[in-house]
């Protein structure tokens, strides 16, 4: 199955999960479950989300300026 849906997020698998139906949050929310659930039991796979890693803002991040000639 390698068309449409949200795809595995293990390295190397093509099964994807659809939202059966568009527009539906439901839907959207249910696909997202199941992609999960086959990527715990067949992978014993656990995403870590995005947010849930502490990064600085932009502003903060130090820039290296180039010395003056």
């Amino acid at each position: 199955m390698r068309s449409g849906g949200f795809p595995c997020r293990y390295g190397g698998c093509d099964v994807r999960f659809a939202v059966t139906e568009q527009g539906s949050m439901n839907s959207l929310l249910a696909a997202s479950a199941e992609r999960s659930a086959h990527e715990l039991a067949v992978h014993a796979y656990t995403h870590v989300r995005l947010d849930d890693i502490t990064k600085k803002p932009s502003w903060a991040l130090r820039r290296t300026v180039a010395p003056k000639p």
